[in-house]
C-alpha cells in the first residue's frame, strides 16, 4: 500500500466517531499492518519482528500499547492480535485470506464464548 492509500485510510479511521481516539502515528502503524497481514495467508497475527521491520522498535511499540488499550489489538505471546475485523475485512482481497479469517473469527467467537469452560 502506498503512503497516500495509508493516510487515507487513517483519514477515514480519524473521521469515524464510533472509533476510539487515537494518534496518528498509531492509526498509521495499524493501517501498514493490516494491510501487511492482508497480504500474507495470516491469521490476524503479527509477530513481534514483523512490528519492527514495518516501522522503527520505539514507534511501534508506543503505538501497540496505544492500540491494546484501545481495544483493537491484544497482546499474546511474541506478537499481537488484531482485533479490528472491519478494517481486516477491508483490505483482504484474496477470498483465501478471507475464509481463513472468518474461520479464526469463529473459533475466537466460539472459544471465548461460555460454552467454552477453561480447564
Amino acid at each position: 500500500m502506498d503512503d497516500r492509500s495509508v493516510f487515507s485510510e487513517v483519514a477515514a479511521l480519524r473521521a469515524d466517531t464510533t472509533r476510539p481516539v487515537l494518534s496518528p502515528a498509531a492509526l498509521e502503524i495499524h493501517v501498514r499492518v493490516v494491510d501487511h497481514l492482508a497480504h500474507t495467508t495470516r491469521a490476524n497475527f503479527v509477530s513481534d519482528e514483523s512490528l519492527d521491520t514495518l516501522a522503527h522498535g520505539r514507534v511501534s511499540t508506543m503505538a501497540a500499547i496505544e492500540l491494546s488499550l484501545a481495544g483493537w489489538w491484544r497482546r499474546l505471546d511474541g506478537g499481537y492480535v488484531i482485533a479490528d475485523q472491519e478494517l481486516v475485512d477491508a483490505l483482504s482481497h484474496h477470498p483465501t485470506r478471507r475464509r481463513i479469517v472468518a474461520t479464526w473469527r469463529r473459533l475466537w467467537r466460539f472459544l471465548n464464548s461460555e460454552s467454552v469452560i477453561p480447564l
